[in-house]
């Protein structure tokens, strides 16, 4: 065994059972530990490798936490596949990586796996997907347990999580930043409560309440659907943040939603986990840049987020514990390892003092008209001025459209407003009503499908 199976079997086997449940079931943690170790027995029997790669395409649910234990237990790979997610794009992830096995509803399906070997051969853990999110093919890389196994402790800590906390989790483990959430909460002993429900996602505080939750973290637009509900009794002592540009509009919702602490962290699926963290309370003056908020001061156990000093700003993660690089799939421009111990992630950064920003994505930072345009920025604007969502884009004919998740009639006059908070060159040209973002499963905006919309011909 591995030394985060070691970690998480030290966690879970005293004399508190935190437990994992979902909305039809509810284990202890000696029942999970034992489905767990019965599940890698039995992918070892049908195997002659000694770490296999074992692809999961179930829903989430405590079945889906049995196979991420086992894979942890039982010491191989494991890549989750949300099986509400395209299928073009399931196939796509499954020719890519081509398993040794796959999990699905009815059962364990032996593969050939023949280029899977070329991951097995990196070490056993879990395989973190790109979200898809700016459309592409699918790539992965291979978080270790070991490396989990460093991150676990500073990691929880940075979001106040131990065995007196009880997880919140609705977003599918094909997703990094949900993976990251189970194997902390896992290591650290705390309760796990899951859902799959598209109802809980879009009322992530009833599901909290319902769920006796006192943590969960989210992509920060999941704070526009938290605002919405206005449930003041979802008893979450912290909601952390990461994944996107969290903006202080985001700050405000959550605090008015009566949630005590807020952590914003920041870190890829390419670091291992996050590493920077800030912590925002309702009492504290929060400062911002540019209508973001702090991510920290960059530091989280052995994990450093730092700038770049070659002008363009951008945030670079450093750690021993970084991921070798994508094992296979177009690597794309970012994120970009650097070295072996250095991640340079893409996204333009800031640093006033102490405290590290981060700025939005470099590609949502184009050029029009002779200079820059931040489209988050325009969004930031919408969101604060306006109260309304909204996700801002560029055609292939130059024009700038605001999609907004609102009413026609409700946009009367909006643009005309705007023409004083906005300078001429980055006034959209138009705004889009539209009923609902199209979003993944993560929270993220999927920019292709928005686009989409807007644009006939993207795919």
């Amino acid at each position: 065994m591995n030394g985060f199976g070691d970690m998480i079997l030290a966690a879970r086997g005293g004399a508190r059972d935190a437990g994992v449940a979902d909305a039809k079931s509810l284990v202890s943690d000696r029942e999970l530990i034992a489905a767990a170790r019965e599940v890698a027995a039995d992918v070892a029997r049908g195997s002659d490798r000694a770490r296999p790669v074992v692809a999961v395409c179930v829903p989430l649910s405590v079945h889906a936490i049995t196979q991420l234990m086992a894979a942890i237990l039982g010491d191989y790979s494991v890549c989750f596949l949300d099986p509400s997610a395209p299928e073009e794009r399931r196939d796509a992830i499954l020719d890519a990586l081509a398993p040794h096995a796959l999990v699905d509803a009815t059962g364990i399906h032996r593969l050939d796996g023949a280029r899977a070997d070329d991951v097995a051969g990196e070490g056993a853990g879990y395989l973190a997907m790109s979200s898809g999110s700016t459309g592409g093919a699918p790539k992965a890389v291979l978080s270790t347990w070991s490396a989990l196994a460093a991150f676990a402790g500073p990691g929880a800590e940075s979001l106040e999580l131990d065995a007196t906390g009880c997880w919140g989790e609705i977003s599918h483990p094909a997703y990094d930043m949900a993976m990251t959430n189970l194997l902390l909460a896992l290591a650290s002993g705390s309760g796990v409560r899951v859902s799959g429900s598209l109802g809980d996602r879009l009322r992530p505080l009833r599901f909290a309440a319902r769920a006796g939750a006192t943590h969960v973290r989210l992509a920060p637009r999941f704070a526009d659907l938290a605002a919405s509900e206005q449930r003041p009794d979802h008893g979450l002592r912290v909601w952390g943040s990461g994944g996107d540009r969290f903006q202080t509009a985001h700050l405000s919702q959550l605090f008015a939603a009566g949630i005590p602490l807020v952590v914003n962290t920041y870190g890829t699926s390419e670091t291992t986990g996050f590493a920077s963290t800030a912590r925002l309370t309702a009492t504290d003056e929060i400062a911002d840049l540019h209508g973001s908020v702090p991510i920290g001061r960059g530091i989280v156990g052995e994990w450093r987020t730092e700038l770049t000093d070659d002008g363009a700003q951008m945030l670079r993660i450093r750690s021993p514990h970084l991921p070798s690089g994508y094992l296979f799939g177009e690597p794309g421009e970012y994120p970009r390892w650097e070295s072996s111990d250095a991640v340079l992630t893409g996204d333009v950064g800031a640093r006033v003092g102490d405290d590290l920003y981060c700025l939005g994505r470099a590609g949502r930072r184009v050029k029009r008209n002779g200079s820059f345009v931040d489209l988050d920025a325009i969004d930031a604007v919408l969101r604060e001025a306006k109260e309304l969502v909204s996700f801002t884009v560029v055609t292939r004919s130059g024009e700038l459209i605001s999609i907004v998740e609102q009413q026609e009639t409700h946009l009367v006059g909006v643009r005309r407003d705007l023409a004083g908070l906005l300078r001429p060159e980055v006034l959209p040209d138009e705004l889009v009503p539209v009923r609902q973002l199209p979003r993944l499963g993560n929270g993220k905006i999927d920019h292709v499908a928005a686009l989409a919309l807007v644009q006939p011909g993207i795919s």
